[in-house]
């Protein structure tokens, strides 16, 4: 499992957008009991925050200790600098495990076994992830895009396929459940926009090989055409499953 993030940390935990709170109450409604979760892969903790108001307790995990810095003091969540498969929980002890547009990075065999380790016979696993945004206006959408596929395409890691495909060619070794359909949306000006792409592990890759920013060039190209405020849009692709096999 590698690390993509902390470099980017900040501009991660700044400029990332908010996960609707329809997901949490939906999932935290699927659970029997509400006494314990787990964000794997919790980064700055955008999906930690939000489970805290539907758990007693929230498990925050990531490899990036410089991420997990950055997450609001809360006192029903406990931040664990460990790999996905090391929780260091006990056995049967988990109500829900989330993984919020993590599950890619993870060696799954390793992840998958200490998952079912973990969770409580009734308990529920969810990993999501969110594709490439889409923006209201044609020619930003455009613009934006071919940043996305060209300016930065080829430094994008090669995990990155799997949230594109929707996750639709990983594993998920549990009873699959059906589940609603979920969106990211923001209103958000220029700077907000150009923050969120300073965030992207591509963006990162792209200047320490090169030596220069690309963003510049794509903050000059959409401040042509940008008004105050616009809708940018993400799918969200929601797996759940019950802890046992297929």
């Amino acid at each position: 499992m590698s690390d993509h993030f902390s470099k980017v940390a900040t501009h991660y935990f700044a400029s990332r957008p908010h996960y609707p709170a329809a997901l949490f109450e939906w999932l935290a409604s699927q659970c029997p009991e509400r006494q314990r979760a787990w964000d794997c892969g919790a980064g700055s903790g955008q999906a930690s925050t939000a489970l805290a108001l539907h758990f007693d307790s929230v498990l925050a995990t990531d490899i990036s200790q410089a991420q997990l810095d950055l997450l609001p003091g809360n006192p029903k969540i406990l931040t664990l600098c460990t790999t996905a498969a090391d929780s260091q929980l006990p056995p049967n002890s988990v109500d829900l495990i989330c993984i919020a547009q993590a599950l890619h990075w993870f060696d799954l065999d390793a992840f998958y076994l200490e998952a079912k380790r973990v969770l409580k016979k009734e308990g529920l696993i969810a990993a999501w992830c969110y594709g490439t945004p889409v923006i209201d206006h044609p020619q930003i959408n455009h613009l934006f895009q071919t940043f996305y596929q060209s300016g930065v395409g080829a430094y994008w890691p090669p995990e990155r396929k799997h949230v594109e495909n929707g996750y639709t060619d990983l594993p998920f070794p549990f009873t699959r459940l059906a589940c609603p359909s979920f969106e990211l949306k923001e209103k958000w000006q220029l700077e907000q926009l150009i923050a969120y792409v300073q965030s992207w592990s591509a963006t990162a890759r792209f200047i320490e090989e090169k030596g220069f920013n690309p963003v510049e060039a794509l903050k000059n190209a959409l401040a042509e055409h940008w008004q105050t405020e616009h809708t940018i849009s993400w799918p969200i692709t929601l797996l759940i499953g019950a802890n046992c096999p297929e």
